[in-house]
């Protein structure tokens, strides 16, 4: 039998494979934890008061995935002040943001559809009882 012996083949050591990559890791693990921080608002409520409940309901019914609260353009309208403030429809109304407003827009989205922004709200009617609905509207008027 014979054996061919070419040498042996020494890959670069591990420690340099880190370090070669480690900037690349880097870049990834913060472009992640940017692409994927929660826009939430950096308020900090007191826990158990509406605002506090409100905030949570924001994240926890994923409000945030069409709605910002920085201003910044999503597939709905921003909450950044937006109380107190007049929004067009796409039928050439305009009513102003106050509470009977979002409350009517959380239980049924599609009676006013937002100028400019397609009619992809659901209903959370059957989600949310009117302790919860008025938590979301105390959050939403602090978001200055």
């Amino acid at each position: 039998m014979h054996s061919f012996n070419r040498g042996t083949v020494r890959p670069y050591p591990l420690s340099l494979k880190i370090s070669i990559f480690r900037p690349f890791i880097y870049s990834l693990l913060l472009t992640f934890f940017i692409a994927c921080h929660p826009s939430i608002s950096k308020e900090k409520f007191t826990p158990g008061t509406p605002e506090f409940k409100g905030q949570k309901l924001f994240k926890d019914m994923a409000c945030n995935a069409c709605h910002s609260i920085d201003g910044t353009l999503n597939r709905g309208p921003t909450f950044k002040n937006h109380y107190g403030k007049e929004i067009r429809h796409t039928d050439g109304s305009v009513v102003i943001i106050d509470d009977q407003y979002i409350r009517e827009s959380i239980i049924a989205p599609r009676k006013f559809i937002a100028e400019g922004f397609p009619p992809i709200m659901p209903s959370y009617k059957p989600v949310l009882n009117d302790e919860d609905i008025a938590n979301l509207i105390v959050y939403i008027k602090t978001l200055k």
